[in-house]
C-alpha cells in the first residue's frame, strides 16, 4: 500500500508539518545575524569563527611581534592555531542572556558600543565599527576594540585588544596589557600581529 494514499490527513499530523517547517526555516537564517532577539548584543564568537575560516582557506602568513617586560621579538607564521591566538577574544564575547542588563547598549548606524561600570565583569568595554551605514553584517565589521579589567585584592588585570579588518579580511589584531600581582613588579606585554596575504 502506498504511503500517499488518499485517506484524509489528521489535523494533528497537519499542524506538526507545518511546525517542522516553521522551524526548518528558522534554523536555515543565516548565521551572520548579530543582534539577538534576547541580547542584542554582537556574536563575536561567530565572527572570530568567521573570520577563521577565510583565513584557513586563504592560508594567509602573520608577522608577529611581542613585547614583554621590554623584550621584543618578531616571527613571521606560517602555521598558525587562530582559536589559541585570538584567545583574548573569544574570552570576550558578551553575547548571553545572563548579561543582558549588564551592560549600556548604544547603537548607531555605523557604531555599536557596549559599556558596564560592573566590577564583577572582566569585558567593561566593547566598540564594533561598520563600513557603511545599516549593515550589521560580518562582512561589513571594519573594527572592533574591547576593554578588559580583572581586578581583586591579589591582582589586576588590563587589557586592551584591537581586531582590525581591510577588504573582508583581518589586517592585523593587537592586545596590549598589563599583569600587577601583589608583591610582584607590574608585567606589561604586547602583541601585535599583521596577516601577509
Amino acid at each position: 500500500m502506498s504511503i500517499f494514499s488518499n485517506r484524509p490527513v489528521s489535523p494533528l499530523l497537519s499542524v506538526f508539518s507545518i511546525l517542522f517547517l516553521v522551524f526548518t526555516h528558522i534554523s536555515c537564517i543565516p548565521p551572520d545575524v548579530k543582534g539577538t532577539a534576547d541580547t542584542q548584543f554582537f556574536d563575536l564568537k561567530g565572527f572570530l569563527e568567521y573570520h577563521i575560516e577565510k583565513l584557513e582557506k586563504q592560508k594567509v602568513s602573520v608577522a608577529k611581534k611581542t613585547i614583554l617586560q621590554g623584550i621584543k621579538t618578531e616571527q613571521t607564521l606560517k602555521k598558525i592555531n587562530w582559536k589559541d591566538e585570538f584567545a583574548y577574544f573569544y574570552a570576550s564575547d558578551i553575547n548571553t542572556p545572563q548579561l543582558r542588563d549588564r551592560y549600556q547598549i548604544n547603537k548607531t548606524p555605523t557604531q555599536w558600543s557596549f559599556k558596564t561600570e560592573s566590577e564583577n565583569l572582566i569585558v567593561r568595554q566593547m566598540e564594533i565599527y561598520f563600513e557603511s551605514q545599516n549593515d550589521d553584517s560580518f562582512q561589513n565589521v571594519k573594527e572592533i576594540m574591547i576593554v578588559q579589567k580583572d581586578k581583586n585584592v591579589l591582582y589586576e588585570n588590563n587589557r586592551a585588544l584591537r581586531f582590525k579588518v581591510k577588504n573582508g579580511l583581518l589586517e592585523a589584531y593587537t592586545i596590549i596589557g598589563s599583569e600587577n600581582v601583589i608583591l610582584n613588579d607590574a608585567q606589561v606585554f604586547q602583541v601585535e600581529g599583521i596577516v601577509i596575504p
